[in-house]
């Protein structure tokens, strides 16, 4: 059954559509700052900059909060085009943003508890060995995310194609995003694609925030 997103509604969505475009830009801009690649280096880099990383992980806590019921919300603007691939898109993408979440933050919890440890460690070389296990590590934690919101992404960009609810140029960012989250594990060890996907999810959330402003009414699946 088919349903109007009444005027309030359509603010408080618009309002959570932008606040994740702002928070994914956010996010990649954290994600985006250069590190050692050198293990010892990297826990001393990371213990001289532990409110950077406490941030990273407050930051992806609050985007898994918000993001998903954007993606929710979108998969509504989008069901007018097929309600059983809409609420596929949905579900790929609210569990990619877990994962990641999930990932980011277990991360940094880890190399907090490194940090805090190392000076009651057997010896420098094993925290230094825990940092080099967890800084190779990071990668594989996401990458299962990064994939499974590509795919969500991947899906919402078709349906925003064949319904035109959405900019043709928006959807092009979508299956942009959805590709790189897809193919994220071909280039291991590097972020590229990972930030190349969360600042189209950016794109999306900016670009159907505007649209719920300007739409008389919304249907609502």
């Amino acid at each position: 059954m088919n349903n109007e997103l009444e005027p309030d509604r359509r603010v408080t969505f618009a309002t959570i559509a932008v606040l994740s475009g702002l928070l994914s830009v956010l996010l990649a801009c954290s994600a985006s700052l250069p590190v050692p690649n050198v293990p010892a280096n990297l826990l001393h880099y990371f213990a001289s900059h532990r409110s950077r990383y406490l941030l990273v992980a407050v930051t992806v806590l609050v985007w898994v909060v918000v993001a998903i019921p954007f993606v929710v919300g979108l998969g509504a603007m989008l069901a007018s085009k097929g309600k059983t691939l809409s609420r596929a898109a949905t579900l790929l993408s609210a569990g990619g943003i877990l994962l990641l979440g999930f990932a980011t933050f277990t991360f940094v919890g880890a190399f907090l508890a490194i940090a805090a440890a190392s000076d009651v460690a057997p010896s420098t070389a094993e925290a230094t060995y825990q940092a080099a296990i967890w800084g190779n590590l990071s990668f594989f934690l996401t990458d299962p995310g990064l994939m499974t919101l590509g795919a969500g992404q991947f899906l919402f960009a078709w349906l925003a194609w064949s319904s035109g609810v959405l900019p043709r140029f928006v959807s092009l960012v979508g299956f942009i995003g959805g590709l790189a989250g897809l193919l994220t594990l071909a280039v291991y060890q590097t972020s590229l694609f990972a930030l190349l996907q969360i600042g189209a999810f950016a794109v999306w959330g900016f670009a159907a925030g505007i649209v719920l402003l300007r739409r008389k009414s919304t249907p609502l699946a």
